[in-house]
């Protein structure tokens, strides 16, 4: 069964999903707009200032690479409310 990629404890690979994100697949995250994502949220650029037409996957690439850099800071704040 190895490689199968059924659940966890069933051969190599098993349980491993075929995404990194919700909607974003391993090789996506090499993709221009998702760096430009993650650059613009370097900059601390807000993510209202997406480029790309809302819906396309360029928009998603984005918003992705962009979440990528501000998640952590985004769940610090809320778990910092509760501290």
């Amino acid at each position: 069964m190895e490689g199968t990629g059924g659940a966890a404890g069933q051969g190599a690979g098993a349980g491993i999903s075929e995404s990194i994100g919700e909607g974003i697949g391993w090789g996506e995250t090499d993709a221009p707009p998702y760096r430009d994502g993650r650059g613009a949220a370097e900059r601390r650029e807000g993510a209202q200032d997406n480029p790309h037409p809302q819906g396309s996957d360029e928009h998603r690439l984005w918003q992705a690479g962009h979440a990528s850099v501000t998640a952590p800071d985004v769940v610090a704040d809320k778990v910092g409310d509760f501290a």
